[in-house]
């Protein structure tokens, strides 16, 4: 298969492109880059994304990439010589947090009696847990950091 129809079939989402090695290789090096550029936080939305993408600006990510490990750079973060996005990281996961939520309130809908699995319970706990020590923490009440 040549590399761009390898390409195209990596374009054509996560599902197709299991057909074939080379495209699942091209797909896994387009989608780390759309993670780590803070482009995408889910494998759905890295699909969305490649499903609008052309095979030239797909090529282009992939020349950029090429034998490119990336890596944050904590040391000039830490010593602000680097600006690191995690203010945008966040408010994605946030909405993917939000997402679920909705999903999740609409399905139990108004029936206050329904009986959810015990890890489902378990999950709702933690991550309730979570994002509320999170909260704490951002806006200055230390006694619940960890």
């Amino acid at each position: 298969m040549e590399r761009r129809e390898c390409i195209e079939l990596a374009l054509s989402g996560s599902k197709l492109v299991e057909q074939d090695e080379e495209a699942t290789n091209l797909y896994v090096d387009i989608a780390e880059h759309l993670l780590a550029s803070g482009h995408a936080s889910t494998i759905t939305e890295i699909d969305v994304i490649l499903g609008g993408m052309s095979v030239e600006s797909a090529e282009a990510i992939l020349d950029s990439v090429d034998g490119v490990v990336i890596e944050e750079g904590h040391k000039e973060i830490a010593s602000g010589l680097e600006a690191d996005p995690e203010g945008y990281m966040t408010l994605r996961q946030i909405a993917t947090a939000e997402n679920a939520c909705l999903r999740i309130k609409t399905y139990i809908g108004n029936d206050k009696m329904l009986q959810l699995p015990a890890w489902v319970q378990a999950k709702m706990a933690v991550a309730a847990a979570d994002l509320d020590t999170i909260a704490d923490y951002l806006l200055g009440d230390s006694s619940s950091a960890e």
